[in-house]
């Protein structure tokens, strides 16, 4: 399910405030979903009216941190690590995206910045919140065109070392959340 199905396809979306809340109420309550093991939001980086109307609608058992390993983008994620600390949501750790290819020849990774996301994360003080680095997913073609044929890396190339990335924090994800007191309410 997508934002994306409640307007044209070739239109921005320019929400604000309410519209946000409103749109999120319906994805949340006026869907049709299965009995779910775990529901994942994809949110936009920040920690503006997205993020603070689907924490009013809904049990968080845990946040999941995205950044690619630019200072630019660490620090949005500090902001959103320090947002869900005050709100006393856990922070199940962070993925660094992005931050290598892997090699077609010898599948190494051959990484693309200079600097380690942690180093980064420690000088913008992420570090404080004992937040680990769960995985580094690469810059991938494969992932790409898995996302763009709508099947996952997993199932399209599962036995890849871009598929082994999002099973091992898949896994992390799982043992993580089942530690977690049940909150359905």
């Amino acid at each position: 399910m997508s934002m994306g199905f409640l307007i044209d396809d070739k239109s921005p979306v320019i929400w604000r405030g309410l519209m946000v809340m409103n749109a999120i109420e319906k994805l949340l309550h006026q869907v049709a979903w299965d009995p779910l093991d775990y529901l994942v939001i994809d949110t936009p980086p920040g920690t503006g009216d997205t993020h603070l109307s689907i924490i009013q609608n809904l049990p968080i058992a845990g946040a999941l941190l995205i950044s690619t390993p630019q200072k630019a983008a660490l620090e949005v994620t500090r902001r959103g690590a320090n947002m869900f600390k005050r709100l006393n949501i856990p922070i199940i750790g962070i993925v660094e995206n992005m931050s290598n290819v892997i090699c077609p020849k010898c599948n190494s990774s051959i990484p693309l910045y200079n600097g380690e996301t942690q180093v980064i994360a420690k000088e913008l003080g992420i570090t404080f919140i004992n937040v680990q680095i769960l995985q580094s997913v690469p810059l991938s073609e494969d992932i790409v065109n898995s996302c763009d044929t709508g099947k996952p890396i997993v199932l399209s190339a599962s036995e890849s070392t871009q598929a082994d990335a999002y099973k091992y924090l898949a896994k992390h994800v799982i043992s993580f959340l089942a530690k977690q007191p049940q909150n359905l309410e």
